[in-house]
């Protein structure tokens, strides 16, 4: 990879996991999409984060299922935070500091108590039923 793209993936990485949550809701959001051109492009994206900053990635997906207004935002982080921690080859469980691992499990307990959409608090008990497993 030549260094000029090596740098846009770099500068993409650190919006999507700055302080800012809009590019990363974004991504996640269009990671949805039905197209497949886009959909791949941005699972590139993805993946680099996940691979680049774990840590970074696993905290951002549980401030979306903390602070978005956007159920579909939400919906999508919580199915994306569990598919991470599901056990397989790309499992970021493992991987994250133990800050991250204590962060992940206080945060998804405290969305379980508080997300008033059926829908998302399924998917959540599923994502810490998961975590605990891992454990």
């Amino acid at each position: 990879m030549d260094p000029e793209s090596t740098q846009l993936q770099q500068a993409l990485i650190a919006s999507f996991l700055g302080p800012d949550p809009e590019p990363f809701e974004t991504l996640i959001s269009h990671l949805m999409s039905s197209s497949n051109e886009r959909c791949s492009h941005l699972e590139l994206l993805f993946n680099l984060c996940k691979q680049s900053d774990p840590n970074s990635l696993s905290l951002k997906l549980a401030q979306i299922l903390q602070f978005s207004p956007r159920l579909e935002a939400r919906a999508t982080a919580a199915i994306l935070l569990r598919k991470q921690l599901t056990r397989d080859d790309s499992c970021l469980w493992p991987r994250l500091s133990a800050s991250t691992q204590s962060s992940l499990k206080s945060i998804l307990l405290r969305c379980i108590q508080r997300e008033d959409a059926k829908t998302i608090s399924k998917k959540l008990c599923d994502t810490v039923a998961i975590g605990y497993f891992l454990q």
